[in-house]
């Protein structure tokens, strides 16, 4: 089966009231899947394999507690931004698995407790402290290589099932299809799925987030999408770039393949074909910007160069 794009390049598209998008790329993809970012992604997740470091201390009379996770692998700190993205802050949490064993001190403890939860912060958990099975009285502060276990954490709430926290991805594994990085695409830029079969198709959806975990890359989206699987179904992707560009001399060239990098308000964004740069009103070309340095046009490169001297 085949699928052709309608899309025209030359026809700029309103998402957003005031903003100008207009396709710049497209590709064909054969593994894509629309998902609910936290109750399928993470799904298969049933433990944690970083151990927090923890402290217990004493608020206005209420016994409190952090639990660290800043240390912790990025596949764990992605897990707890989902969970507790849907908890209240009344919501109760268990933290089980929590012998402790720091030999060198001889201090040994339970720090599995009965907690509420108050709020989760830059990989921090705060939480009061309703009940801990054996916590030692001559110490508040626990460091997580020794925990003889690694502490998990649990609730009755059901990842991706609170409405008002729900985020919606566009997925597709690393390996067995193409790269949605080699698009060129950056957060901002909108992203589009025409195929007969989707329950998506044509739906313009701007680009919140982009990620890649357990082997997929995500492109996180900024409005509901319908859950499904497209594995076996060719899917053309549309991108469409912010048009920032408003020279007479812009010329448009949808079929332009080679890519180099864009220089784009001091970033370098990888993937981007010449047109596509043009678009965002960028400069193409590491060696195209490397010349136009060493030719003493900085100023042309670097146009606040001369507020820094």
């Amino acid at each position: 089966m085949s699928v052709r794009n309608t899309k025209s390049g030359s026809v700029s598209q309103n998402t957003t009231p005031g903003v100008v998008y207009t396709l710049a790329r497209s590709d064909i993809f054969y593994f894509l899947q629309f998902i609910n970012y936290e109750s399928e992604l993470y799904k298969n997740i049933s433990t944690l394999t970083s151990k927090p470091n923890v402290v217990f201390y004493t608020e206005n009379s209420v016994n409190k507690v952090i639990l660290d996770y800043t240390s912790g692998s990025p596949t764990d700190k992605n897990y707890l931004k989902s969970f507790f993205a849907g908890l209240n802050q009344t919501s109760g949490i268990t933290l089980s698995s929590g012998s402790y064993l720091e030999e060198a001190k001889g201090l040994e403890a339970d720090l599995s407790s009965n907690l509420t939860f108050s709020e989760f912060k830059n990989n921090y958990v705060f939480a009061t402290v309703n009940s801990t099975t054996d916590k030692s009285t001559s110490a508040d502060i626990y460091y997580g290589k020794y925990f003889i276990d690694t502490p998990q954490i649990m609730s009755g709430i059901t990842l991706g099932q609170n409405a008002s926290t729900k985020r919606y991805a566009l997925l597709s594994p690393s390996v067995g299809d193409k790269f949605f990085t080699n698009l060129g695409l950056i957060i901002g830029d909108v992203i589009e799925v025409v195929n007969p079969n989707s329950q998506n198709n044509s739906v313009r959806f701007e680009i919140m987030n982009i990620s890649s975990l357990n082997n997929k890359e995500i492109i996180e989206l900024n409005k509901s999408a319908i859950s499904e699987n497209l594995t076996g179904s060719p899917s053309i992707v549309n991108l469409y770039v912010k048009l920032n560009n408003t020279s007479s001399n812009l010329v448009i060239n949808i079929n332009d393949k080679t890519t180099n990098t864009c220089f784009l308000n001091g970033k370098l964004i990888n993937n981007n074909t010449n047109y596509q740069c043009d678009l965002r009103g960028g400069v193409f070309g590491r060696n195209t910007l490397s010349s136009r340095i060493i030719n003493n046009n900085i100023t042309t490169v670097f146009p606040n160069i001369s507020n820094m001297t």
